[in-house]
């Protein structure tokens, strides 16, 4: 009988092969450390893990020579408990909705606070190792950020990207925000002047560009930078329009910030090419913070119910809200400081559990 194969001895274009079907950081890195030959092996790719890339900086729109570079950092969003005891299954254990910051090596993370209030400062009583591999991590989605001051130049105010971040989507920050399309390396960017996203937004969603503008035209912005309409203007809408990817649909959240702040929501209908009103988000809970938007299920964060959008870090001004951040109930048609509701408000505070380890 021939002798059994060592499962780490696997051939390295099975590596490859395998790595490259392996989209989300946390999971490369749970495969690098499943076998320490594959760890130091330099046939497993280690791309997932340098999440930093140069932005082309324009000082203006007239001027299409590239000056310098500005340096990106991906922030990935992880909704994080500990793996509970088989017989505490049913057992609720408060997650904990955390940003992770990593430079160009992989090795080094930042825990970056969500809401305003918390302070950078909770770092410090973070454990100095916290093994992945004991705890149930959930993926919701990425962000990323720039730490340059150059005032004169066009920093990206919200950037996404696709193919393994070889192919990214920005808005500049401008007086007339303008849609750039770029890809790693030192090349320009290529400007999409079809839509303004002036009070609207960019999207992932199925591996494809999707932007907004405030009217609700909706466009799909392929690679080589082509454009297709792909929902008409709705009529008398808000105005502000933001985007996400909400378990397996896009939706449009039309937001009128006038002193009766109020919310309606819409789902991509992509056949009928046009826009749905939905009137309930049923267990989805939808999140918007500066550059980046997300969901997650009741379910999983362990709340009471969803059908609620919560804002953070200031992605939108309201009355209501306590420096931007604040919840809204879509079956109350009404907004609150996210502080007047604990189950919401202590997503995003280092649980016992976590401080303990």
């Amino acid at each position: 009988m021939a002798a059994e194969a060592d499962w780490s001895d696997l051939p390295k274009e099975l590596l490859n092969m395998i790595s490259e079907r392996i989209d989300i950081e946390i999971n490369m890195i749970r495969f690098r450390s499943v076998c320490s030959n594959w760890l130091r092996s330099s046939s497993v790719p280690n791309h997932h893990l340098n999440l930093t890339i140069n932005f082309p900086l324009h000082k203006s729109l007239s001027n299409s020579t590239i000056t310098s570079f500005c340096c990106l950092s991906k922030r990935s969003i992880f909704l994080i408990k500990p793996q509970p005891p088989q017989k505490q299954q049913q057992t609720l254990i408060r997650p904990w909705l955390v940003r992770i910051t990593q430079n160009s090596s992989g090795k080094k993370k930042r825990f970056d606070p969500f809401l305003s209030h918390h302070s950078s400062s909770t770092s410090f009583y973070l454990p100095r190792v916290i093994d992945f591999h004991k705890l149930s991590v959930l993926h919701l989605g990425a962000d990323f950020i720039t730490n340059e001051l150059a005032f004169h130049m066009l920093l990206p105010q919200k950037v996404i990207s696709i193919g393994k971040h070889s192919l990214f989507l920005g808005i500049l920050k401008n007086c007339t925000p303008q849609l750039v399309l770029f890809t790693c390396g030192n090349q320009p960017w290529k400007w999409i002047p079809e839509i303004s996203t002036t009070s609207g937004d960019i999207c992932v969603f199925k591996g494809r560009f999707y932007a907004v503008d405030k009217f609700c035209r909706t466009v799909m912005i392929g690679p080589d930078s082509t454009v297709q309409m792909v929902a008409e203007h709705v009529v008398h809408g808000g105005d502000r329009k933001l985007l996400v990817e909400s378990d397996g649909e896009l939706l449009l959240v039309d937001i009128y910030e006038s002193l009766d702040f109020g919310i309606n929501v819409f789902r991509f209908h992509e056949k009928e090419k046009k826009w749905v009103k939905l009137m309930n988000l049923g267990d989805r809970v939808l999140f918007f913070g500066e550059g980046c938007s997300f969901s997650a299920s009741a379910s999983d964060l362990c709340v009471s119910k969803g059908n609620c959008i919560v804002f953070i870090d200031d992605s939108v001004s309201a009355y209501w809200m306590q420096g931007g951040n604040g919840v809204y109930h879509l079956d109350q048609g009404r907004v609150s400081p996210v502080s007047r509701y604990h189950e919401y408000f202590n997503l995003f505070s280092p649980p016992d559990w976590i401080l303990e380890s």
